[in-house]
């Protein structure tokens, strides 16, 4: 692997080694239908370590791991590295899988149940996101292709979290679980591909071969797969109609109507909610955002109607909350909670003792014109005397150490629940986690999130909607309007699979060559 400026980096020769056996050998028992898939992308990972639990980076990691559950576009759990499941009890604290047989990782050891056991005991060990997920308390091999999981606290959506989008069912080999370092810069997985580090750019582009060692190499489609880094989202449109990649995604939905002009095409549902998080909730930057008062003047002072217009692309709407039609969450009555009111606005930074507004920095990141709509909400804030400056991070890498620095009062955010609540307040909600940093428990929240956590996954709108009102009331984000995930291709290359509100973000592998 070669840094971004292309000069050598210097490896110990055990290091060498090392990366010849995670990358597997080079002959392949059948060549793939297509040939070489470029797909542009946002921004690069600071590691290749799928325990990281990012799913920004999802599609560096499932391209080389498959999950123990697949989870379908029609929303089923389906077979993927596990055959089959069932609970044990009627708790949601334990399952229990069949394994795959005759599985290999990409460096020819074998997939098996002491494989499955010695990754979780490690995540376990070093509480690690994928592990906090499931809330993993113990894992036990009854069989060679059988394994226990059992968690600490119920856990209806486990399998969920074993699927694909949440990495928590991703199974490196054993050798990386023995040295999870060596993860940083390679890939060591029983998934389609395999990251080749000689044909790897740091940062820049990320080269994956087909591995030799597939058990399905019927769903290996392309000899080769790239993911290429263009941050701006206008070059990566650029870069599809001159032919230097096939897809890109997500395309910033302003940018859709001249891609479309252009000959190409585009696929994509709501997923998520183009909005400021306020990430200082109790004060400590700015005091004036402890006030609950403040936090609904910030949003009374937004015109959602008209930004989403202006930089919606067409697509979605605006929204007064993060939880989306297709949310268990979802409430149509918290949809347009916040109208626009600037007196009103006005009138609530007054009684909170803020006549005349406040300063305060927003951190932001052009993924997705999320800066854009940053700067049109900072305009919105200063009619109310909201003083806002940005300061806009081109890497995503910097955005999210920005993120858990404690140097911002407040963050754009691409949130948006479209999945399970449970899920987004594992993620994105739940005090101490990377988009709530405030580790305060707000026991209100506590004691929903645990009944929760005790119902059956077909009946959790009606306590799901109590968490919705919550932070909606309380101002925890300021909503502005929701986006599609958009994926820009061209058709004449390649036949792009269709996304679906369960499964919003398309797997890579599921990318064909046209005939």
């Amino acid at each position: 692997m070669t840094s971004p400026k292309g000069t050598t980096r210097v490896l110990a020769s055990s290091a060498l080694c090392v990366s010849l056996l995670l990358s597997g050998s080079p002959a392949v028992a059948a060549t793939p239908p297509g040939g070489t898939l470029t797909i542009a992308v946002g921004s690069g990972p600071t590691t290749l370590d799928p325990s990281t639990g990012e799913a920004a980076n999802e599609a560096f990691f499932t391209i080389a791991y498959d999950s123990l559950i697949s989870f379908g576009p029609d929303g089923t759990y389906q077979p993927g590295l596990a055959t089959s499941w069932k609970w044990i009890g009627s708790d949601f604290k334990t399952i229990e899988f069949q394994l795959r047989k005759g599985v290999k990782f990409s460096d020819g050891s074998s997939f098996d149940a002491k494989a499955v056991k010695g990754w979780l005991d490690l995540q376990m060990k070093n509480k690690s996101p994928v592990a906090n997920n499931l809330g993993t308390k113990a894992v036990q091999v009854t069989s060679p292709y059988t394994v226990r999981l059992t968690m600490a606290d119920a856990n209806p959506l486990a399998l969920l979290f074993l699927s694909r989008s949440w990495l928590s069912g991703v199974i490196p080999c054993p050798k990386a679980a023995a040295n999870p370092a060596l993860l940083k810069t390679a890939t060591c997985g029983a998934g389609p591909y395999v990251l080749d580090p000689k044909q790897t750019v740091t940062g820049d582009t990320y080269t994956y071969v087909a591995n030799p060692n597939y058990w399905n190499p019927a769903r290996v489609q392309w000899r080769k797969v790239i993911l290429k880094v263009i941050a701006n989202p206008q070059a990566a449109l650029d870069a599809v109609r001159a032919g230097q990649v096939q897809v890109t995604g997500p395309a910033q939905p302003s940018l859709l109507p001249s891609a479309l002009a252009a000959g190409l095409k585009s696929v994509g549902v709501p997923l998520n909610v183009a909005s400021l998080d306020v990430l200082d909730k109790g004060g400590t930057l700015v005091p004036a955002l402890k006030d609950v008062r403040v936090r609904q003047a910030l949003n009374y002072a937004v015109d959602r109607q008209a930004l989403s217009a202006a930089l919606g692309g067409g697509q979605g709407g605006p929204v007064s909350t993060q939880f989306l039609q297709g949310s268990d969450g979802f409430d149509a009555s918290l949809n347009s909670y916040y109208t626009y009111d600037v007196a009103k606005a006005k009138q609530l930074l007054a009684d909170a003792g803020y006549p005349q507004g406040f300063e305060l920095t927003i951190l932001s990141t052009p993924l997705a014109g999320l800066d854009t709509m940053a700067q049109a909400v900072a305009g919105y804030w200063q009619a109310i005397g909201v003083k806002a400056k940005l300061d806009t991070k081109p890497a995503v890498a910097d955005f999210f150490a920005g993120l858990t620095s404690g140097k911002y009062p407040v963050s754009v955010a691409g949130l948006g629940a479209t999945t399970p609540t449970l899920v987004a307040w594992n993620c994105c909600f739940r005090p101490g986690a990377v988009w709530t940093p405030d580790k305060t428990a707000v026991p209100e929240l506590e004691a929903l999130i645990r009944k929760l956590r005790a119902t059956d996954p077909t009946k959790t709108a009606p306590v799901a909607k109590q968490i919705n009102s919550y932070l909606t009331k309380n101002a925890w984000y300021v909503p502005v309007y929701s986006n599609n995930l958009n994926y820009v291709y061209d058709p004449k290359k390649v036949i792009m699979p269709t996304p679906s509100g369960a499964q919003p973000v398309v797997n890579l592998v599921d990318i064909k060559p046209v005939q």
